[in-house]
């Protein structure tokens, strides 16, 4: 809709069957179509994106880049970049995002808040530097 939709790699899969109690951090593309019981966290210096399915289910916060979300998350949810909340999606908690787009039929049940433009642009500085130094 807004075009803002990147090319969405998935490093690691998480299949319906697969039910995960504890924090994970990640880098790179993840897609959850299964159950996570404990946070879901980008890796300091990394960029990642999330997919969620929808049977998936997040019972804890997420922070990342970019998220596409079609499940279930009790939680709080921030994303620096692009949040797009599918019709099936469920989020109770609050909604941290720099870019947004819900589709009609999504839920949220929490606080929807614009990403402040200069932790944005800390991010990018970040980002920039350590392709300097490569």
């Amino acid at each position: 809709m807004f075009n803002r939709k990147k090319n969405h790699a998935i490093d690691t899969l998480i299949d319906e069957t697969m039910n995960i109690r504890g924090s994970m951090n990640f880098s790179g593309g993840i897609r959850l179509d299964g159950r996570l019981q404990g946070n879901l966290t980008l890796t300091d210096g990394a960029y990642g994106s999330l997919i969620m399915g929808p049977k998936s289910k997040i019972s804890g916060d997420i922070k990342t880049d970019t998220a596409i979300i079609a499940g279930e998350v009790k939680g709080n949810i921030e994303v620096q970049e692009f949040l797009e909340l599918h019709s099936t999606a469920i989020v109770n908690g609050d909604i941290i995002y720099g870019d947004i787009e819900i589709h009609a039929g999504a839920t949220v049940n929490g606080n929807i808040t614009k990403n402040k433009p200069e932790k944005i642009i800390k991010k990018d500085k970040q980002a920039k530097e350590r392709n300097n130094d490569k």
